[in-house]
C-alpha cells in the first residue's frame, strides 16, 4: 500500500499542475499575490525572496529547485538546530555517521564519506561562507532564512557541490529601528534555552548593532544500559563484571553556548558593509550508539583467545556480546558505555564573515565577502557499542606475560583544530531591464591549527593505542562568471562558467607511545624531513603527499515566463568534487606487496592513494505556478531531474578485507576511499501549498528519487587488494537518499482569541523509505510526526506562549549508521531522538 501511495502523491499533483494553469491564465490581470514560505506557512502573504544565484530575487523567478523557510516556518517545526530541517525538507538527509559532531548531509543521492576532509558533496553555507563538515549541524537562533539550493552548485557558490547547498543567513542589524527578543523554553529531560537579540540603531541610518545569543541544556536522553545488564543472572553467572557499570552518565546530553554580534556601516546610500562574529562552543557526551548486531564467535580462538590469553574467557566474553545485542534489542532507549564514560562530543568554533558592497552606479556594483573559521572537535565514541567483554586483570602468556586491561572492541576517537579561510570577490551588473550578470574571483584554504589527529583502538587488550597524526590542508582558487539574457519579454538565456584550481596535501604520523600526543602540522613536517635516508624511511609510517587538480565547472538555461504567475525552466549543470587523497603514505611491504604474493596481509594499496575527481553532470526541467481558485491561493512548484554521477566512491573497511601484520605504521587507520561506480541518480520533487482562507494553510512537499547503477568500476582487478576483495557488487552500492520522502503540514489560526491572542495550531508529517546506509545496507523507512500550539500576542502585547511535541508516538527509527559492514563482528546505529515536548515563552520589543 505505502509503495502505492508516494508516486500517487506526486501523480496528483502533477495532474493538478496540468489543470491550474488554465485558471492561472484567467487571472492574469489581476495583482499576482505572493504566496507563503516553503513548507505550511500559516496564513499570511510574504513575498519569499532567496538568494540562489547571488542576488536577491523572488522565490518563484529563480529557475531551479530550492526550498526555503523563514524564521516563522522554522519555528511552527519547532526547527532547534539545523538538522531538524531534514524532517521538513524533503530529499535532504542529514547522518552523524561517524559521531554527534560529524554530519553527513545529502541530496539527490549524494553525500559526503565519513573519511578524510574532503569537499562535502552538500555544503552548507552561513552568511555566504562555507562552514565544514564537522560541527556543522549549527543551533538556529535569530535567523533570517534557510534555504536548500538542490542539484550541482558549480558556478556560483565558493565550494564546487556535487548534490546542493544549504544557505543559512542570519537576521541582520536595522540600521532604523530598535528591538529584539527573548524566548525561554523548558522541555522533557530537562531541556531548558534561553536566547533572545537585540538591535541598536547606534546613528539611525548609518549604524546599527545586533547582539543575539543562545543558551541550551538537556539532560541524557540515552540511559547507560551497563549497570542492569551485569546485574541481570544470566550475565553474573559468565563471572564477567564492569566495576564502573553503575557510574557511566549516559548520553546524547545537550550543553552548548552561542553568541553573534553584528555591526553595520552605512557611511553613505552606495556603500555598506557588515561584519558578523559568532562563537559557539558545545561540550557533550557523544550519542549513544545502538548495538544492531554482535557476532564474534568466528573471532573466539583467532582473535579473542590471544588478546585475552584463556580459553575461558575468551568463550566467555563472545556468550556476553550476544547476550548484549538480545538486550539491546529489548532496551532500544539506552546504549552500553563500554568503559568510554559517555564519550565526548566537544565542538568550539570562533568565526568572522565580513560583507562588502559598493554600488559603482545604478547598474554596477561590487561586493567583497571575507570569512575566517577556527574549529575544534574532540570526540570520543564507543563505536563496537558493546560493553566491556573482559575485565582484563590477567597476565597474558600470549602477550608476554603483559597485564590486560579492559577489553576495548572498537573506539573511535579523533581532535582536530582546523582554520579556514575564504574571500570571494564580485563585481555584479544589473541593467534593470532583464540582462543582468555576475563576475567574481573565489579563494579559500583550510588546514591544521594545532595537533590533530585520530585515535581507532580495536580488539585491544592493553588499552588505548596512542593518537596518529593526522593533517589535511585544501587550497582553492576559482574564477566565474553567470549572466542571464532576455531573448524577449517572456524568455531568458542563463549561462555561467566556472574555472577551479585545487591542491590537496597531508601529513601523517603514528601514534606516539612515549607522548601519547598528536603534534602540530610545522612538527609533522620536519619529523618527515629528520627521517630521510634512515633505514626505516618506508616502514615507519611516516609520510606526505600532494595532488593538484584543474577542471571547469558550468550552467546552462532557460528560463520562461508563460504568464505573471507561471515560469517554466530547464537547466543543466556540471558540479566536481576534486582529487583527493588516502592517507597515510603506503610504503611498507604490507601496503605494497613487491612481491606480488597478495593476501589478507600482503597487499599493493598505491593505486589507491589517489582518489579520482568525482563529476555530476544533470538536467533539470520544472515549473513555478502561483493559482488562485476563488478565494484560495497557493503555489505548486515541480521538478525533475537526471543527474549522472561518475566515479562514485565507496569507503573499504579494514575489517574483515585485510589481516595487517602487527606493526604496520603505514595501514589505513580504519578505512579508505575508492572510486566504485558510475550512477544515474534521477527523480520529481514537489513543493506545495495551498491557503483556503486567510486562516488555513496546508502544505506538502515531497521528492521520488532513483539511483541505477551504470556501471560497477574496475576495482583490484589485478589482486592487488587481496582475495578477500573484489569488484564492488550491485547490493554493495550506496544508494544515500530514500526513493520516496514527502512532508504533509498544516497551519490553521482558530477562529477563537483566548486571551485576545491568536491561536495557532501546526503540524506536520514526515515520510520516508529506506536510505541511506553502507555498503549497500539501508536503513529503514519511517514516518515522524510533530505538533505545536501557539498563543500570539496575548492580551495584545508581544508575549507569545507556544507548546511542542516532537516525535508525537514515540517511533523508535534509525536516524544514521555507525558501523553496518557485513563482515564486521559488530554493528552499530543511531535511533533518533524519542518522543519529546517543550514550552516557549517569548516577548518581542
Amino acid at each position: 500500500m505505502r509503495k502505492l501511495l508516494h508516486p500517487a502523491l506526486l501523480a496528483s499533483s502533477a495532474a493538478l499542475a496540468v489543470a491550474l494553469p488554465a485558471h492561472a491564465q484567467d487571472t492574469e490581470n489581476q495583482d499576482s499575490a505572493e504566496v507563503e514560505l516553503a513548507e505550511a506557512s500559516p496564513a499570511g502573504q510574504g513575498e519569499i525572496i532567496v538568494t540562489a544565484r547571488r542576488t536577491d530575487e523572488r522565490l518563484q523567478d529563480v529557475p531551479v529547485a530550492v526550498t526555503a523557510f523563514d524564521s516563522q516556518a522554522l519555528e511552527r517545526s519547532t526547527v532547534q538546530e539545523l538538522s531538524d530541517v531534514r524532517s521538513i525538507a524533503s530529499g535532504l538527509n542529514f547522518n552523524s555517521e561517524g559521531g554527534k559532531s560529524t554530519t553527513n548531509v545529502s541530496l539527490r543521492g549524494i553525500g559526503q564519506l565519513p573519511v578524510g576532509l574532503t569537499t562535502p558533496g552538500v555544503v552548507t553555507y552561513f552568511n555566504n561562507i562555507a562552514i565544514p563538515s564537522l560541527g556543522s549541524s549549527i543551533p538556529t537562533y535569530d535567523i533570517a532564512n534557510i534555504q536548500v539550493l538542490k542539484g550541482p552548485q558549480g558556478t556560483l557558490f565558493g565550494k564546487s557541490t556535487l548534490g546542493g547547498a544549504i544557505l543559512v543567513n542570519t537576521v541582520q542589524p536595522d540600521l532604523y529601528d530598535f528591538g529584539g527578543y527573548v524566548r525561554g523554553t523548558y522541555g522533557r529531560y530537562e531541556y531548558r534555552a534561553l536566547e533572545g537579540a537585540i538591535n541598536i540603531p547606534i546613528i539611525p541610518g548609518t549604524v546599527a548593532l545586533r547582539v543575539a545569543g543562545q543558551i541550551r541544556r538537556q539532560d541524557e536522553r540515552i540511559r547507560s544500559l551497563d549497570s542492569d545488564f551485569f546485574a541481570l543472572p544470566e550475565v553474573q553467572a559468565l563471572g564477567v563484571n564492569d566495576p564502573n557499570a553503575g557510574s557511566y552518565p549516559g548520553f546524547d546530553d545537550i550543553n552548548n553556548d552561542s553568541v553573534r554580534a553584528s555591526l553595520t556601516i552605512k557611511p553613505t546610500d552606495r556603500i555598506s558593509n557588515t561584519t558578523v562574529f559568532e562563537y559557539f562552543e558545545a561540550d557533550e557526551r557523544a550519542a549513544g550508539l545502538f548495538l544492531y548486531k554482535a557476532d564474534f564467535a568466528p573471532f573466539q580462538n583467532t582473535a579473542f583467545l590471544p588478546l585475552m590469553g584463556d580459553p575461558a574467557r575468551a568463550a566467555a566474553a563472545v556468550s556476553l556480546a550476544n547476550l548484549a545485542a538480545d538486550y539491546a534489542r529489548e532496551n532500544p532507549r539506552g546504549a552500553f558505555d563500554g568503559g568510554i564514560n559517555g564519550g565526548r562530543a566537544y565542538r568550539k568554533s570562533i568565526a568572522v564573515v565580513n560583507t562588502t558592497d559598493v554600488d559603482l552606479s545604478d547598474s554596477l556594483s561590487i561586493r567583497n565577502i571575507f570569512g575566517y573559521r577556527k574549529n575544534t572537535n574532540n570526540q570520543g565514541i564507543n563505536t563496537g557499542a558493546v560493553p566491556i567483554l573482559d575485565q582484563g586483570g590477567f597476565s597474558n602468556p600470549f602477550l608476554g606475560g603483559l597485564v590486560t586491561q579492559p577489553f576495548i572492541v572498537y573506539y573511535a576517537e579523533q581532535r582536530y583544530v582546523r582554520d579556514y579561510i575564504d574571500n570571494d570577490f564580485q563585481l555584479i551588473f544589473d541593467s534593470g531591464s532583464g540582462l543582468n550578470g555576475i563576475l567574481g574571483a573565489y579563494y579559500s584554504v583550510d588546514g591544521p591549527a594545532g595537533p590533530s589527529g585520530d585515535q581507532f583502538t580495536t580488539f585491544s587488550s592493553l588499552g588505548r593505542i596512542p593518537p596518529t597524526t593526522t593533517h589535511v590542508k585544501n587550497q582553492s582558487f576559482a574564477i566565474y562568471s553567470q549572466i542571464t539574457i532576455p531573448l524577449n519579454e517572456r524568455l531568458n538565456f542563463n549561462v555561467g562558467g566556472r574555472y577551479s584550481w585545487d591542491k590537496t596535501q597531508f601529513c601523517y604520523s603514528p601514534g606516539n607511545p612515549a607522548t601519547f600526543e598528536s603534534v602540530s602540522f610545522d612538527e609533522c613536517k620536519q619529523n618527515i624531513a629528520d627521517r630521510v635516508g634512515t633505514p626505516t624511511e618506508f616502514s615507519d609510517g611516516f609520510g606526505r603527499a600532494s595532488t593538484k587538480d584543474d577542471y571547469p565547472t558550468w550552467t546552462i538555461g532557460f528560463d520562461y515566463k508563460v504568464n505573471p504567475d507561471l515560469m517554466v525552466y530547464i537547466t543543466s549543470r556540471r558540479g566536481v568534487r576534486p582529487r583527493n587523497l588516502n592517507f597515510p603514505l603506503f610504503e611498507s611491504d604490507p601496503v605494497t606487496c613487491p612481491s606480488g604474493n597478495y593476501s589478507l596481509s600482503c597487499v599493493d594499496l598505491t593505486g589507491y592513494q589517489t582518489i579520482k575527481q568525482e563529476r555530476v553532470t544533470d538536467v533539470e526541467i520544472g515549473e513555478k505556478l502561483n493559482f488562485f481558485l476563488g478565494g484560495a491561493r497557493g503555489r505548486l512548484n515541480l521538478a525533475a531531474f537526471y543527474s549522472k554521477y561518475e566515479n562514485a566512491t565507496q569507503f573499504l573497511s579494514n575489517s574483515g578485507n585485510f589481516l595487517f601484520p602487527r606493526g604496520t605504521l603505514d595501514a589505513p587507520p580504519s578505512s579508505f576511499i575508492i572510486n566504485a561506480a558510475d550512477l544515474s541518480i534521477y527523480g520529481v520533487e514537489i513543493d506545495a501549498s495551498v491557503s483556503p482562507d486567510n486562516n488555513l494553510t496546508i502544505g506538502f512537499n515531497g521528492a521520488i528519487t532513483q539511483t541505477d547503477i551504470d556501471e560497477l568500476l574496475p576495482v583490484n582487478t589485478n589482486g592487488e587488494l587481496g582475495p578477500n576483495v573484489g569488484t564492488f557488487g550491485e547490493g554493495q552500492i550506496n544508494k544515500l537518499t530514500p526513493t520516496f520522502a514527502g512532508t504533509f503540514s498544516a497551519s490553521w489560526i482558530a477562529p477563537v482569541k483566548p486571551a485576545d491572542a491568536d491561536l495557532i495550531f501546526s503540524g506536520d508529517l514526515y515520510m520516508t523509505a529506506d536510505y541511506g546506509g553502507q555498503q549497500g545496507f539501508q536503513l529503514e523507512g519511517y514516518s515522524l510526526a510533530n505538533g505545536r500550539i501557539d498563543l500570539k500576542g496575548i492580551g495584545g502585547s508581544s508575549f507569545d506562549l507556544g507548546f511542542y511535541l516532537k516525535n508525537i508516538f514515540d517511533v523508535e527509527y534509525q536516524a544514521g549508521v555507525s558501523v553496518i559492514l557485513p563482515a564486521a563482528p559488530y554493528n552499530s546505529l543511531y535511533l533518533g531522538p524519542p518522543r519529546t515536548w517543550g514550552v516557549e515563552a517569548s516577548y518581542s520589543f
